[in-house]
């Protein structure tokens, strides 16, 4: 079968699409909301979403990893049952854990409110927000059991449905100008609530479709659960707090240097707020295919094909780093004009061509984090995630006091290649590959040297949108041309 006929191709495309189509509305509103309420403001909602993606992960246990895990083996094994049971059984776990997150946060919010958010909002933010932590479990349940059974769709509308409702939300309470924290926490709570809605029901419809068996080792079922789910759920316990602590010193350690505490919050949140999710925009093709590739990866483990591991390892390392590196160009070429178009701010411009280069790091380290995943060996890469988050929390407190925002881009470098390298040499050992320095780096970027050097001897300067849109079509021309040339694109079957 090739790749085109295939029905991973197929959910590939339906999810990029998909993705894509939510990204530029994300894009469109994140833009709406900065010009809306400012840099300060948008570094302090970035603390509180810190904070709260630590109580969601809190909230997950691991588990929709576990259930895409035991249900995308048991169809392999065809084991109907388990896969009904499995789910059922991992789905409840979650909800009551969940739940239980959800007291706790409101029982706390004052004291979560001043340790780590400062007193920059009022508690009834942290209210809305533990709302939504059981909604949120239960449809990340929902979704990872569609994308063991390679059911794409479902997730993909359920993505589509939460994304459209909190930008229609906060879009509007912002423009009748509801207090500023409360329409963008509110906004969060009534897209998960849509989104939950929307994957019960087809969840419901679909596991009826898979017959549990009557004398079903329940017992057991559950040892499984949380034999994935209790590693995984400690090490991302860890991993989170030590994530929100990191992002909480940020601004206290800049303001350490000299900056005022709403001079820091900006300089947070034009780089946490609005640079790196300018970088990561591309990353929608790279983040569908990771998505996929865990349970494809699960099937691979699970019937112990190494051969087919080690071949498409190869090809997947290949075509990510060939296409990282082509978007980080044409991201460095873009930035002045797009950014202040979107933005009017050159500032965002300016830290957005310093990021580049660590681009092609964090696209490659999102697939091999996948892959690793699907070979049962999500632990390691909690492991790396934690060790890399100690590292950063050390340089955080000791050198952005001395080098201020430098310091914190300093951090992101650092933070960024340690964890790729190490979740990189890890899978590399696991499918018994050596990295090709050659093949994977060294030619590409001499493809994408050249064409950069061409487009700079162009008669013609890249001042706006209509030379900016030439300059990339001759780019890409040149680079495509090249990496023929040099026999870089691998064929995929």
């Amino acid at each position: 079968m090739t790749i085109i006929k295939s029905k991973f191709f197929k959910n590939f495309i339906i999810l990029t699409l998909s993705t894509l189509i939510i990204n530029v509305v994300e894009m469109l509103t994140n833009i709406y909301i900065t010009n809306k309420i400012g840099t300060t403001v948008l570094g302090s909602y970035s603390l509180i979403m810190n904070l709260f993606n630590f109580l969601v992960t809190i909230s997950l246990f691991g588990i929709p990893l576990a259930i895409t895990k035991i249900v995308s083996e048991s169809d392999i094994l065809k084991n109907n049952s388990n896969i009904a049971c499995s789910s059922k059984i991992a789905c409840k776990f979650c909800a009551i854990i969940s739940i239980c997150v959800c007291i706790f946060t409101i029982l706390l919010k004052n004291e979560l409110v001043s340790i780590l958010l400062n007193d920059i909002v009022d508690s009834n933010v942290i209210i809305i927000l533990a709302l939504s932590l059981p909604f949120i479990a239960l449809t990340s349940c929902f979704c990872g059991y569609f994308n063991a059974l390679r059911k794409v769709n479902e997730p993909v509308i359920s993505e589509f449905l939460m994304h459209i409702v909190k930008s229609f939300f906060i879009v509007t309470l912002l423009y009748i100008n509801f207090p500023t924290y409360e329409c963008l926490t509110l906004g969060i709570f009534l897209s998960e609530f849509t989104s939950f809605i929307y994957s019960f029901i087809l969840y419901k419809k679909d596991v009826k479709s898979y017959q549990i068996k009557k004398n079903e080792n329940k017992v057991k079922i559950i040892k499984n659960i949380f034999r994935i789910s209790a590693p995984i759920s400690f090490t991302s316990f860890i991993r989170s707090g030590l994530s929100t602590l990191k992002h909480t010193l940020i601004p206290i350690r800049l303001q350490t240097y000299g900056y005022s505490y709403e001079y820091a919050l900006s300089r947070y949140g034009i780089i946490h707020g609005i640079a790196l999710p300018f970088i990561l925009m591309p990353s929608i093709f790279i983040n569908s295919f990771a998505s996929l590739i865990l349970p494809e990866y699960s099937r691979y483990f699970a019937s112990n094909n190494v051969e087919k591991i080690k071949t498409i390892t190869q090809k997947i390392f290949k075509i990510t780093i060939l296409a990282s590196l082509y978007i980080s160009f044409v991201i460095y070429i873009s930035a002045d004009i797009i950014c202040f178009k979107l933005y009017n701010n050159h500032e965002v411009a300016y830290y957005v061509k310093i990021l580049t280069p660590i681009i092609c790091i964090m696209y490659l380290d999102s697939i091999v984090d996948s892959m690793l995943k699907g070979l049962d060996l999500q632990v390691s890469v909690m492991k790396i995630n934690i060790i890399d988050l100690l590292l950063s929390i050390t340089l955080i407190y000791f050198g952005i006091p001395f080098l201020g925002t430098f310091g914190y881009i300093l951090v992101l470098y650092t933070s960024e290649y340690i964890n790729g390298v190490m979740s990189i040499e890890k899978i590399l050992k696991k499918a018994n590959i050596k990295f090709r320095y050659l093949e994977w780096v060294i030619k590409p970027l001499i493809c994408l040297f050249t064409a950069f050097f061409i487009i700079n001897l162009l008669p013609f300067k890249i001042v706006n949108f209509s030379t900016l849109l030439l300059a990339l079509i001759i780019f890409s021309v040149i680079f495509i041309f090249l990496t023929t040339l040099m026999n870089l694109i691998p064929k995929v079957k």
